[in-house]
């Protein structure tokens, strides 16, 4: 058996591989093992993400326009673009 991993996200870790031709093996193991370790994880994930959150991540309330006058200018048709 062989197989080539591809990771996009920093921080992906893989600790454990189930080779099985039981779906219900599967799910057994995964609510066994995979299913304590995902929700620590997020749980980590979250109380880092909180900790570590840049200072103007959130816009400040009420300021969803983008600055600038843009009153009376048209948007264009799609066929201009």
């Amino acid at each position: 058996m062989g197989f080539e991993l591809w990771i996009v996200n920093n921080g992906t870790i893989f600790d454990n591989i189930l080779v099985t031709d039981s779906v219900e093996y599967a799910k057994e193991q995964g609510e066994k093992l995979w299913r304590p370790t995902s929700k620590g994880e997020k749980e980590k994930k979250e109380a880092w993400d909180k900790e570590n959150k840049p200072a103007d991540a959130d816009p400040p309330e009420g300021d969803d326009e983008p600055e600038g006058d843009d009153e009376g200018e048209e948007e264009p048709e799609k066929d201009e673009l």
